[in-house]
């Protein structure tokens, strides 16, 4: 029966695991032969078909008299053929947001739709300010 030692491991155990070294230290030895089972080729994953429908609807109505929704925007979100709806608000207090998340990817669509001139920072083409 062999010692233990503090890590667990055999003495007769370290003796083959230095025995099976060979070549260069650090890694750099080139494997001829495979080891173990062969490697799975990965196969890309299929594109998915995502599309955006936005429809602005009456943030008053929706919202109520007294809210702080300036405006509302209803974002169908169509993958390969399974339908998700989105609400889209644009509040004075909170900025853009969904029901699911600021992150959601409705924002972005209905931003585009909301904001056209977004990109506008009042500088003409060579860097000076507008008149």
């Amino acid at each position: 029966m062999s010692r233990v030692n503090k890590s667990g491991r055999t003495a007769a155990a370290g003796k083959k695991r230095q025995a099976r070294r060979t070549g260069a230290r650090g890694g750099s030895v080139t494997k001829t032969k495979s080891s173990g089972r062969a490697k799975a080729k990965l196969v890309p994953a299929k594109e998915r078909e995502v599309q955006f429908r936005v429809r602005e609807l009456n943030a008053q109505q929706k919202c109520g008299a007294g809210t702080s929704v300036e405006r509302l925007f209803r974002v169908d979100e169509t993958v390969d053929g399974a339908a998700k709806a989105h609400l889209v608000f644009l509040d004075r207090r909170h900025g853009w947001y969904c029901e699911h998340g600021v992150e959601c990817p409705a924002v972005r669509q209905a931003r585009r739709i909301g904001e056209p001139n977004r990109h506008h920072n009042g500088r003409t083409h060579n860097g000076g300010m507008r008149a």
